[in-house]
C-alpha cells in the first residue's frame, strides 16, 4: 500500500506573518516601535546614508538597510542606509534637521520586522505618530509608504506589505493610556497633555468624552531649547559651543556629561531646566486659562 501525505493549500497568507497593527513613533530624538513579540523598542532619529566604500555594523540599538529596487526587469540595490545609534556616531542627520515625515519614510524600515525565522511580513494597519494628523501634505508622504517593499534588513532579505497607513496626533495615545490608567484627578473634565519631543514639544487639551480641543493646540520649546539653555550656560567657561545632540543625550542617560570631553554640567542643569519649565508653564497659561481653569502648572 502506498501512502500519500497530503496537505491543505492555499494563497492565503499564513497568520503568523500577518500583523494587525504596526505602531510607529519617528520622533525628532528617538524613533520607537513595536516588534513583533511586543517589545517596545528605541534607537537615535539619525540616519547616516553609506556610500559603497563605507563600513557600518548594526546592533540592538541600530538597523542597517539596503533598499532593492526593479530596474528593467532586474533587481538593483537602490539605497543604503544605518539608523540608530551608529548613524549617530557617524556623525549622520538627525531628524530634527530635516523633515521629519520624510525622514520617517526612511525611518520605517526599523518597524518592519517579521516574526523570528520569517522573511515576510504583512501589515495590515501601520500607525505614523504625527504632531497634527490632519497637515496633508505630511499625511501624502507618509501614505507613500503604502504597498510592497523588498530590503534587507541587518543582513536578511524581508519581503513586507503595508496595506494601509493611518496617520494618529501624537497625544492622543498619551490620552487614552492616562484614562485607561486612571492618571486624570478629573477624568469627566477637560484634561491637557503635555508632549515633549526633541524639536518642539505640543500641548492639548481634551474633552471628558476624549474630543481634542484644537483651538487650544499650543506648540512649546522641546528638548533641543534646553539643551540651548545648558549651552549657553557653559559659554563662559568653555568659550566654545557644544554639541546640542550631546548635551540632550547626557540629559537622557543621566551622565550631565558631554560626549568624550569630560565637561560636565550637572550643576547647572536643575536651573536651566526650571527656567525652560517655567518658559512652557507660562505659556501653557495663557493658551489655557480662557479654557479651563489651570491647577499645577
Amino acid at each position: 500500500m502506498t501512502a500519500i501525505m497530503t496537505e491543505h493549500v492555499t494563497t492565503e497568507a499564513k497568520r503568523a506573518i500577518r500583523r494587525p497593527i504596526v505602531a510607529l513613533d519617528a520622533g525628532n530624538r528617538s524613533t520607537q516601535w513595536i516588534d513583533p513579540l511586543l517589545n517596545v523598542r528605541t534607537i537615535p532619529s539619525v540616519i547616516k546614508t553609506l556610500e559603497p566604500w563605507e563600513e557600518a555594523e548594526p546592533d540592538e540599538n541600530s538597523v542597517l538597510v539596503e533598499t532593492i529596487e526593479v530596474v528593467d526587469g532586474e533587481q538593483r540595490y537602490s539605497e543604503r542606509f544605518i539608523l540608530g545609534a551608529e548613524a549617530q556616531i557617524q556623525k549622520g542627520t538627525p531628524a530634527y534637521e530635516v523633515n521629519k515625515c520624510e525622514l520617517a519614510k526612511r525611518l520605517v524600515y526599523a518597524a518592519l520586522e517579521p516574526m523570528p525565522g520569517q522573511n515576510t511580513v504583512i501589515v495590515e494597519c501601520l500607525r505614523v505618530a504625527l504632531p497634527d494628523a490632519r497637515n496633508k501634505d505630511n499625511v501624502a508622504l507618509l501614505q507613500q509608504l503604502e504597498g510592497v517593499h523588498e530590503f534587507e534588513r541587518n543582513g536578511e532579505r524581508i519581503y513586507a506589505s503595508i496595506r494601509q497607513v493611518q496617520p494618529m496626533d501624537e497625544t492622543r495615545s498619551a490620552y487614552r493610556f492616562a484614562r485607561a490608567n486612571g492618571l486624570f484627578k478629573s477624568p469627566k473634565s477637560v484634561n491637557g497633555i503635555l508632549d515633549l519631543g526633541g524639536g518642539t514639544g505640543i500641548g492639548r487639551l481634551y474633552s471628558g468624552s476624549g474630543t481634542l480641543q484644537r483651538q487650544a493646540d499650543v506648540v512649546l520649546p522641546g528638548t533641543y531649547a534646553l539643551a540651548q539653555r545648558i549651552n549657553a550656560a557653559l559659554m563662559h567657561v568653555t568659550s566654545e559651543s557644544q554639541s546640542l545632540s550631546l548635551i540632550m543625550d547626557a540629559i537622557a542617560d543621566g551622565s550631565f556629561t558631554i560626549g568624550t570631553t569630560g565637561r560636565g554640567f550637572a550643576g547647572i542643569f536643575p536651573k536651566c531646566r526650571d527656567a525652560w519649565l517655567e518658559d512652557i508653564r507660562g505659556k501653557l497659561r495663557t493658551a489655557w486659562g480662557s479654557h479651563e481653569p489651570i491647577t499645577g502648572l
